[in-house]
């Protein structure tokens, strides 16, 4: 029995190692009730702390008296400034975010690497990557290393809660739309004084990117999944307050603008620092600590207007606008567009107040704002933005050929574009708008040219009611007697061995038109026959398109001395691929690139990207199911240096090398305004193992002679546990007495 226990004790080892689980994890706890600004979410946001392996924990760490928990629960949920209050203002209440945390035990997740593994090599960081590939590598096990460290603390029975434990939610929170996705996560890392230098597109440096490694088991075969998340390092040597509010928060700067990301929000600057937005809006140049707006064409896109709070103008005339940022989700009009033919762009027009009277994050003067920006002039803001484009991108934009641009002024920072009172913009030579009067919240102003006359479009006619037009919500149009939407089966009448049955008539429940005329159903006979097979019924298949997941804005080396690779990932499943193509040309399977499940990843082999050309491309993924496509940008790096020689087996291993960073740096402090790298600058950038360092273990033989095997490279991590395990077995067997020629 005790060699029993002994063999058991070893599976049950292994199978931890190989991360095998036992059992489903269960759910505990119910949803509670939540602040009075967030009691109503609809939209979660699961913050977890992390801390690398070479630091202590800090959440219960003091600032100006207060807990690094705490402050943050003030940014995020609370505080008179924050997070959510900020979505919940843009949005006109529309969205309404609530945020939860995750602790181990109370504390941060620990990771399973030191900060400076994520980071550049220097002198001060021997431990850093030296290549692009050795840095797409780990910015991938970055994702990876959060993303077990949430699972192993579920798994360990730890609730998600809020900031200080004692009140318990239920994983379904976490799912607010019921999609089976994590609404958001927000890793925020400890702070540091190391001296570790993070640029823009480093693994530590903040931005929001997809991970769906995270997997909570909610029972009855439902699982929930992870998808986009966002990372942060604060600075919490300075902290805010507004005047009326006693909680002290952190700037705002970055995890306003990141989370805009989360809901698809794109970067408004330009790679080369060009901003042709600017401070109209915190996707373009965020305003430290705390935010301005965003613009009334990003309103649009996320859907946070309609047809009378953003109205179309197809005629000249005098229009009101009220403030932007004050309306309350009513029909109070926000904004006007305009088609502008000669141009090819559609103007859009609203009214922006920075001034001390202004809405609660446009204006200037509330303690938190930097006096750098307290000169932007108030009035109408006129934008251009390209049609047809939901969510506007300024990244690989320039000159002449902005996605959204801000007309008028002559200051870069679009401070004083505005148009206050009696102030003009000729948008052409044949559209000119003049601002008239403005009177508190509401501002008028003149139009007077040519723009393009509405045209109705979309919509559907019934049987009973003319189509509405998608764009201005109009009815148009006739009446389609032949249309009818909602049909209901009447007069059915099951069959008896008396009497026969009816089908019953399809009617239209809105003109009471018999569609189609029922059919009599025989009478049951005495003995029935026979039963037949129920006809298969094929599964409806839903008109979903696939999505590129990883890869998007992804930067890489066309040198093959860097055997970087670049990977890219549709969510269609691999059983329905088709083909690659790259600028319109048909790749080569397995000489231009590799395929592979998971759901469909394209690893471009080095050998092809050395034959590209440098600067953007387009990469479009065909499958059956449709097609997903992706911008690329390749660049030339240098080819890395030749590898280090393998010490002899006999020499000593030195000891790995600490860091002593001693930079309180945050993105906050960063001169050049907001930046974005996952999302923007090629985090989906993984090339698979193809960018592994090169690096080995020392095995020995079964005569105990020195072999080198490759680490995760010829066999892969898995393989080389799973040889140990059968090793393991063996020895086991024999020791139980099963045989002793295994």
């Amino acid at each position: 029995m005790k060699k029993i226990c002994t063999f058991f004790g070893l599976l049950i080892s292994m199978c931890l190692l190989l991360n095998v689980g036992f059992s489903s994890l269960s759910v505990k706890g119910a949803a509670a009730g939540n602040t009075e600004q967030t009691s109503d979410s609809n939209f979660t946001n699961l913050i977890v702390f992390a801390r690398f392996a070479d630091e202590n924990e800090f959440v219960n760490d003091i600032y100006q008296g207060v807990s690094v928990r705490e402050i943050i629960d003030n940014s995020y949920n609370t505080a008179y400034y924050s997070v959510g209050d900020y979505y919940r203002n843009a949005s006109s209440d529309k969205l309404r975010m609530n945020s939860l945390y995750l602790f181990d035990n109370g504390g941060s997740l620990q990771l399973k690497h030191e900060r400076g593994y994520y980071a550049g090599y220097s002198a001060d960081n021997p431990i850093g990557y030296k290549t692009s590939g050795e840095k797409a590598y780990r910015m991938y096990e970055l994702r990876t290393d959060w993303s077990a460290a949430i699972n192993k603390a579920i798994q360990d029975g730890n609730h998600i809660t809020n900031y200080n434990g004692s009140q318990t939610y239920s994983y379904e929170d976490l799912d607010k739309n019921r999609d089976g996705k994590i609404d958001s996560i927000t890793v925020i890392y400890k702070n540091t004084t190391q001296n570790i230098v993070i640029n823009r597109s480093d693994p530590l440096w903040n931005y929001k990117d997809y991970a769906d490694y995270v997997e909570i088991n909610l029972g009855d075969g439902r699982m929930l999944q992870s998808q986009y998340y966002v990372q942060v390092i604060n600075n919490y040597s300075t902290l805010y307050m507004a005047n009326n509010d006693q909680k002290p928060i952190v700037s705002l700067k970055s995890p306003i603008h990141e989370m805009g990301h989360i809901f698809g929000l794109l970067d408004l600057y330009n790679s080369s620092n060009q901003t042709p937005v600017y401070f109209m809006s915190a996707m373009a140049n965020a305003i430290s600590p705390v935010p301005q707006g965003l613009s009334i064409k990003e309103k649009e896109a996320l859907g946070w207007t309609d047809h009378s709070t953003l109205k179309t103008i197809t005629e000249p005339g005098k229009y009101k606008v009220k403030l932007s940022g004050t309306a309350t989700g009513t029909d109070d009009c926000i904004g006007y567009k305009a088609g502008i033919p000669e141009l090819n762009r559609t103007l859009y027009l609203e009214y922006r107040n920075f001034s001390t009277d202004g809405s609660k994050y446009d204006k200037l003067e509330k303690q938190l704002t930097n006096s750098e920006t307290s000169n932007i002039k108030s009035g109408l803001v006129c934008y251009l933005a390209q049609p047809d484009i939901r969510f506007p991108s300024n990244l690989n934009g320039k000159p002449g050929n902005w996605a959204l641009e801000v007309m008028g002024g002559t200051q870069s920072t679009k401070s004083d574009a505005a148009l206050g009172l009696n102030d003009s913009l000729q948008v052409t030579d044949k559209l000119k708008v003049t601002v008239t009067a403005i009177e508190g919240e509401v501002l008028t102003f003149q139009i007077e040219g040519e723009m393009e006359q509405h045209v109705h479009s979309g919509g559907q006619a019934t049987c009973t009611k003319k189509a509405v037009c998608e764009e201005c919500r109009e009815e148009y149009g006739e009446i389609d007697p032949t249309c009818h939407l909602n049909l209901q089966r009447q007069g059915f009448k099951e069959p008896t061995q008396e009497e026969n049955g009816y089908t019953g008539d399809l009617v239209c429940t809105d003109c009471h038109t018999i569609v189609e005329a029922g059919e009599v159903i025989d009478k049951l006979p005495v003995t029935p026959p026979e039963g037949k097979p129920e006809p298969e019924i094929p599964p409806v298949v839903p008109d979903k398109p696939p999505v590129m997941l990883e890869g998007d804005k992804a930067e890489v080396s066309k040198n093959p001395d860097n055997h970087s690779g670049a990977v890219f990932r549709s969510d269609a499943s691999f059983d329905t691929f088709v083909r690659v193509m790259v600028d319109n040309i048909e790749l080569v399977r397995d000489r231009d690139y590799t395929a592979r499940s998971g759901s469909t990843i394209i690893t471009l082999l080095p050998s092809f990207l050395a034959g590209l050309s440098e600067g953007a491309h387009n990469i479009a993924i065909e499958s059956t199911t449709g097609t997903a496509t992706a911008d690329f940008s390749v660049i030339s790096d240098p080819a890395p240096a030749p590898p280090a020689p393998v010490p002899p087996a006999s020499a000593p291993v030195p000891p790995a090398s600490g860091n002593t960073n001693t930079d309180d740096s945050s993105t906050d402090t960063v001169a050049d305004p907001v930046s974005e790298t996952a999302s923007t600058a090629g985090s989906a950038n993984v090339s698979g193992n193809s960018s592994l360092p090169d690096t080995a273990q020392m095995k020995k033989d079964s005569s105990g002679t020195d072999i080198k095997s490759p680490q995760c490279g010829e066999k892969n991590c898995f393989t080389l546990l799973l040889e140990d395990f059968i090793e393991i077995l063996k020895k086991v067997l024999i020791f139980l007495g099963f045989s002793s020629k295994i």
